[in-house]
């Protein structure tokens, strides 16, 4: 629908660069010339649908995407995977990425470490040391040691590349964990084999200033337009059991709302005070699958309040319900609900 949020935008260089947030689409925009599309709608995700990160560099931007938390995670994996868009629209995909943990983006390409690695803060020697692999646009990889835990890698435009290190491990503080930043000096080029931090004058970071570095490269969410160019995804792989898993999955989020609460003595309450008579149907075959919970509640005391979750995105992967049930919870709790007069034969869809 025209007005509703669909794109993510950022600068890159002296191009603007706009990524849709559910299509395999991105719009390169550059001063003087035509805007130019890219497209990767063969990239496999996997079963499961993602979530999209994106990160600006001089030379271009990263979409990064990873497949969306379920309570079981075993239910239609996903994959990670990521498409870098140059200035000239070309897209090209670095994959596979596992479970790596995304560091930033800089001009040499996707900073990522093992997923393995600790972040507890009190696991001293995880901080202590960092092995990083730096995956290119062209899909090479660098691999990397630092005598410290990197903390981000960022580029703020003109090929300015911003690493930091902690350099020290976090400490306790009456306020919480204290972290303790420095800047590395890289030089241009390409990027060594180690980095022995203690053997150089490190920078302090300066957290306000760095604060309004990083809010300024946060992408911009814009309206998708009626004229705006538009991708399919080629149909996700989803076996029968996944499939089946999924709807599983999706009507137990909200299994019992009638009982939903259970008190230390047994007692049960409903998910939301006044919540009566819930029901909960399936419609639709996949991937056009749909999950309907209806009830009454005083809110709309002359019908019935339904609200509807798609189980499977457009592409066919599976959309997990992660505390969709709470949600809704919410929703009736602080009444965010349509106008009454928008309900339709008896039903009030919310």
């Amino acid at each position: 629908m025209p007005g509703e949020y669909g794109w993510q935008r950022v600068r890159a260089g002296d191009a603007t660069i706009s990524v849709a947030e559910d299509e395999p689409v991105a719009c390169v925009s550059r001063p003087g010339e035509p805007s130019r599309i890219a497209t990767w709608p063969d990239l496999d995700l996997g079963a499961r649908a993602t979530q999209l990160t994106f990160l600006s560099t001089s030379t271009g931007a990263w979409v990064v995407y990873r497949p969306q938390e379920a309570q079981d995670q075993s239910i239609a994996p996903g994959r990670t995977a990521a498409v870098h868009v140059g200035l000239d629209a070309t897209a090209r995909v670095a994959d596979p990425l596992g479970d790596a943990q995304l560091i930033g983006a800089t001009v040499h390409g996707l900073w990522l470490r093992d997923p393995a690695v600790s972040r507890d803060p009190d696991d001293i020697t995880s901080w202590l040391s960092d092995d990083i692999r730096v995956r290119s646009s062209g899909g090479t990889e660098h691999r990397m040691t630092v005598d410290r835990r990197i903390a981000w890698a960022l580029d703020t435009g003109a090929s300015d590349t911003r690493v930091a290190v902690y350099t020290e491990p976090p400490r306790r503080s009456p306020g919480g964990w204290v972290y303790t930043t420095a800047h590395i000096p890289l030089r241009p080029g390409e990027l060594p084999a180690e980095i022995r931090t203690r053997a150089l004058a490190l920078d302090p970071v300066d957290d306000a200033a760095m604060i309004r570095t990083m809010s300024a490269l946060v992408p911009q969410r814009v309206p998708r337009e009626a004229d705006d160019p538009r991708a399919s995804w080629r149909r996700a792989r989803v076996s029968a059991a996944d499939r089946a898993a999924a709807v599983a999955a999706a009507t137990g989020e909200f299994a019992n709302l009638d009982a939903y609460w259970t008190d230390p003595i047994g007692k049960t309450a409903p998910l939301t005070g006044g919540l009566r008579h819930p029901r909960v149907e399936v419609r639709g075959e996949w991937p056009d699958t749909r999950v309907e919970v209806s009830f009454w509640h005083p809110l709309f005391p002359s019908g019935r309040m339904r609200r509807t979750l798609h189980v499977f995105d457009a592409a066919g992967r599976f959309a997990p319900p992660l505390y969709a049930s709470v949600h809704l919870m919410e929703d009736l709790a602080t009444q965010k609900i349509p106008p009454i007069e928008t309900a339709i034969d008896g039903i009030l869809e919310i």
